[in-house]
């Protein structure tokens, strides 16, 4: 989990702020594209709290090979950095 800069989001009539991205991996394939869970959470005491926004996004073509030629240290970090940049978010 990473925290953002927060974002206002507009939930079941209300207006929350996120201020931490998830991104969990539910498919990957090996060859050509991976599919991602993304979710975007309030802070409650410097933690995660509600979860306000969620979806999949999957990765493919040139960036799924630019991912696959990431050192393995950094893939996690590359993946958040993509997904942040996909959902407009910025990691802090």
């Amino acid at each position: 989990m990473k925290q953002i800069e927060p974002v206002q989001i507009w939930t079941n009539g209300i207006l929350k702020t996120a201020e931490f991205l998830q991104v969990t991996g539910i498919n990957d394939n090996y060859e050509s594209s991976a599919t991602n869970y993304w979710a975007l959470f309030t802070k409650v005491d410097d933690a995660a709290g509600e979860q306000v926004a969620a979806g999949n996004l999957t990765i493919n073509g040139e960036s799924y090979v630019e991912w696959g030629d990431v050192p393995a240290m950094s893939v996690n970090a590359w993946i958040y950095d993509w997904v942040a940049e996909q959902i407009n978010v910025v990691i802090i």
